[in-house]
């Protein structure tokens, strides 16, 4: 291909010719941002959705066990202390739904989200699940009703609950596919609305929307010139966009400039939010190191410099791996649990501080739960149906969501004898719900979940 400068926006694809025009305009957006921190206040209806993947299958129940003196003495009766997986009852942190019904405990670690469900600002939402359609055990193992592709297998389960293709033939994200929807909510704004701050994964790429991600300890320059000669960054830096402004012919090397012209432009925008000395976030999470704690703290940070991004919707993207616990099951998910609760708690602390509370809905995601037999080796093998977390202001909190299984093996709702509960809330039930406050009109949902129509009720009411 051998299209000139001029020539380029009618030859390439209309996505493309997007991201080439608003790369075009990086200095003048850079400008405008430069001219406006001072004064601008940030977009009065923001809403910020933020994904936390827990990466592996967390084990769903020893995050909530039943606390009911039958329900308890059921999980000890199969989590025996013998199987190293059983928590003494006393230990577990009590909570009693809204609505009635038997209580749970949290596990342990779980302190922050004990207070979170107290304060009504987490709901717990029940045996959710990727699903093809509303299934039953009769129907799952006679093989009648379909079911998820690959079902028990990591990788495919980990791209179906990202993507919300139970087939697992999709490389695009739900996140990604809300993102590509936000164009009129974000009106004007180059600022990419998705940023990944743990890599890039299938949740996050769109069709037409490219995701920012903004690693750990980031650093926003070409840096590494030796001998810590930092004078030399900034020439590298000024060397690198004069590369990019030369005219290209060849549609990759096109593409690529206008990806890193992008990154380059979110980059100038991001550091300087990230380095404010005048942040209020830093001191909320001084005393936590965990590499969850640092991805909320940036996470914090962005939503500070609003006005920076000049977004009115905006979603992030969090992981922390792990929780594959087939062996020694109980000291790893002691600190996984701790870690994430922590890093929750302390966020939301910074989203009251900032007064976003009501603007900022956090939910959780698994690849899947986890048998409710134990396995060899102190652990668990892989599940299906898991409860999920929704958490923020805006949350109708302190109340369980969802239909909860009859935690019987082999009983009505296992697929099989080992505790492989059949979800009972889909991924677009709970999706759905998510989205709806998020601001995506109706008639985009079955773009964002094109299996919805398989499902009746879409809005599970936690939300406000």
């Amino acid at each position: 291909m051998s299209a000139r400068m001029n020539d380029r926006g009618r030859r390439l694809p209309s996505p493309v010719r997007r991201r080439l025009l608003q790369a075009l305009a990086v200095s003048g957006f850079l400008g405008f941002v430069e001219r406006n921190v001072a004064v601008a206040q940030g977009a009065p209806d923001y809403k910020a959705l933020v994904c936390v993947l827990q990466l592996g299958g967390n084990d769903g129940e020893n995050t909530l066990v039943r606390y009911d003196s039958a329900g308890y003495q059921n999980y000890a009766a199969i989590r025996t202390p013998a199987s190293s997986l059983n928590i003494p009852q006393a230990q577990l942190l009590p909570i009693q739904p809204a609505r009635g019904g038997s209580p749970f405990g949290f596990h342990p670690a779980c302190g922050p989200l004990q207070t979170l469900f107290n304060q009504k600002r987490l709901a717990v939402v029940a045996n959710v699940g990727m699903l093809a359609q509303p299934s039953a055990k009769q129907g799952i193992e006679a093989g009648t009703t379909p079911r998820p592709a690959n079902l028990f297998s990591h990788n495919d389960q980990m791209l179906a609950i990202q993507s919300a293709d139970h087939r697992g033939f999709t490389r695009i994200g739900w996140g990604g596919r809300m993102a590509d929807k936000l164009d009129a909510a974000n009106s004007g704004v180059l600022f990419p609305p998705l940023t990944s701050v743990n890599g890039l994964q299938t949740f996050v790429f769109g069709q037409t929307s490219t995701p920012l991600t903004v690693p750990p300890n980031p650093n926003f320059t070409l840096s590494s010139s030796g001998q810590n000669q930092f004078q030399f960054d900034a020439l590298r830096d000024a060397t690198l966009k004069e590369i990019l402004a030369q005219d290209q012919t060849n549609i990759y090397d096109i593409v690529a400039q206008v990806l890193s012209e992008e990154g380059l432009a979110a980059a100038s925008v991001v550091f300087p939010i990230l380095q404010n000395t005048n942040s209020i976030v830093p001191p909320i999470f001084a005393n936590l190191n965990s590499q969850m704690a640092a991805q909320f703290k940036t996470i914090a940070q962005l939503i500070e410099g609003r006005a920076q991004t000049q977004l009115k919707r905006q979603i992030f993207f969090v992981i922390q791996t792990g929780y594959d616990t087939h062996g020694s099951q109980a000291p790893f998910q002691q600190g996984l649990l701790n870690d994430l609760s922590q890093g929750i708690g302390t966020f939301q602390a910074a989203l009251d501080a900032l007064g976003m509370t009501n603007n900022v809905t956090t939910f959780t995601l698994s690849d899947f739960g986890r048998t409710f037999k134990p396995a060899a080796n102190a652990g668990t093998d892989h599940g299906w149906g898991n409860y999920a977390f929704a958490m923020g202001g805006a949350v109708r909190g302190g109340d369980f969501y969802g239909t909860l299984p009859t935690q019987a093996l082999n009983g009505p709702d296992d697929f099989g004898n080992a505790g492989r509960w059949i979800p009972t809330t889909s991924l677009e039930q709970y999706g759905a719900t998510l989205a709806r406050w998020f601001g995506i009109a109706e008639g985009d949902l079955p773009y964002v979940f094109p299996n919805i129509a398989a499902f009746a009720n879409t809005s599970l009411g936690f939300m406000a």
